[in-house]
């Protein structure tokens, strides 16, 4: 920041600023998550709640709108990030008063959570596509890489607060209501910092129509079809551990605000990330980092299934966990956070580099659309799959001793302790992964290698 010439430095700001805010909903959600876990959610109920996130996953549908339709006297990007931050503002406090009825003792409404959730993602990911291009021309063309680092931070830091922040709160009596409802008055203050930024004048003038046959040049491209095909597989090898991990460990006792804690502690780690990956991030080759690395975070993934095999019994230890236990599970999550926080960096700062800026929002919005879809689908994917394999019994809360089934209502409701699915598609999926991920390496490691040299044309629409 220091370093930097003044309207970057206020540029920096503001898109942290932004992508922060972009993360609050986001480690919202993955904090509901962890209650529905807490109240008994099954992993069909899970994937459900899960799909409220996919808006990310096509908002390519809509980004040639956001291109195309705005005020001019108003700018470009600031006709659609001031009112959307307004609306995600109301629709924060209607939820924080209507929480009650969705969340409760007796039973969830979980569609319903997930509709709520699925209409905040909505307009989260209008606001993205025009802050993903508003970075490309509100940065000097010598820093448009902090773009990337920016988003990583922002983000990082907002789902931090949303998430570790309010489990933590959570356990000193904050209900999530009053936390949802502070987020909702920060929202609309936010606007007013956009309001009070000036826009640079656009630089191409095109109707809806004309946008959206610009993002179907931009989908044909074949340098675009090559790298769609790399980050709609990228996350087969990881899905299980990512998804599924914190779930069972929830599920075999652990508390959420154990969780929560050790998750703080990661957070100088994740926020340091993009400033100790940028020597690589912010070369030539950021894919490099991919390929050299990608085989680790497999077998990381892989030591997931020894923390859940031997997660203590905390009923019978008192509701102690021995602090080695916690010990081994912050040196997981941190290597784990390492590599995937250095592999978001770098596909990010390769969209940035490969980006064309004439293009507006519409071309990273494709970029970043095709790497979420990538991720959101295996997810959704994970989370049905195991809980239709997955058998539910009951088992005793003292002992972990099998009681019986609960595979219909009324066994669920003869439960004496919890029900709960087996662990075995877990296991199986978790050491996996680094199979999985010397496999995908293999086949996309040209095509890899081939992206990172090809010419700046090849990512060009021609007239």
């Amino acid at each position: 920041m220091f370093g930097l010439p003044r309207s970057d430095a206020r540029a920096v700001a503001l898109l942290l600023l932004l992508y922060t805010l972009q993360g609050v909903p986001m480690g919202l959600s993955a904090s509901v998550t962890f209650i529905l876990q807490e109240r008994g959610a099954t992993y069909g109920e899970q994937g459900v709640f899960s799909l409220a996130s996919w808006p990310f996953s096509l908002k390519v549908l809509w980004a040639p709108i956001v291109d195309a339709t705005y005020f001019k006297s108003v700018g470009q990007r600031r006709t659609w990030v001031m009112p959307l931050q307004i609306v995600v503002g109301v629709t924060l406090l209607a939820l924080s008063s209507a929480l009650g009825g969705l969340i409760s003792e007796s039973g969830s409404d979980v569609r319903a959570l997930a509709g709520t959730f699925f209409w905040i993602y909505i307009l989260l990911a209008s606001q993205d596509i025009a802050v993903d291009g508003w970075a490309l021309t509100m940065l000097s063309a010598k820093n448009v890489g902090l773009a990337s680092t920016c988003n990583a931070i922002g983000q990082m830091a907002g789902f931090f607060i949303s998430f570790t922040g309010f489990l933590v709160l959570n356990s000193y009596g904050l209900d999530l209501g009053t936390f949802i409802s502070f987020w909702g008055y920060v929202f609309l203050a936010s606007s007013f910092f956009v309001y009070m930024t000036k826009e640079k004048t656009c630089v191409q003038d095109l109707s809806v129509k004309e946008a959206y046959a610009q993002a179907v040049s931009i989908l044909k491209l074949p340098a675009v079809l090559k790298l769609s095909a790399v980050l709609l597989t990228r996350f087969i090898a990881f899905s299980a551990s990512e998804t599924l991990t914190t779930l069972k460990l929830l599920e075999k006792g652990v508390p959420k605000s154990h969780m929560a804690t050790i998750s703080a502690m990661l957070t100088p780690l994740n926020l340091a990330m993009p400033m100790l990956t940028r020597k690589w991030t912010a070369g030539p080759r950021p894919l490099d980092t991919i390929t050299k690395t990608w085989v680790m975070r497999g077998g990381v993934c892989a030591c997931a299934a020894a923390l859940v095999l031997f997660a203590p019994d905390v009923k019978s230890m008192g509701g102690s966990i021995p602090y080695a236990y916690y010990a081994c599970l912050f040196m997981w999550l941190a290597v784990y956070s390492a590599f995937s926080n250095a592999h978001f960096i770098s596909f990010m700062a390769f969209y940035n580099r490969v980006s064309d800026a004439d293009l507006g929002g519409t071309y990273m919005t494709i970029l970043n659309t095709v790497s979420n879809l990538g991720a959101k689908w295996m997810e959704s994917v994970t989370l049905f799959s195991v809980d239709a394999v997955s058998s539910k019994i009951c088992v005793s809360e003292q002992t972990r001793e099998v009681m019986g089934s609960c595979a219909t209502d009324a066994l669920k409701a003869a439960c004496k302790g919890k029900c709960t699915s087996n662990d075995a598609p877990y296991y199986f999926l978790v050491l996996l992964s680094p199979i999985l991920a010397f496999v995908w390496l293999k086949c996309t490691r040209k095509t890899i290698d081939w992206l990172s040299m090809a010419d700046k044309s090849a990512w060009r629409v021609r007239a």
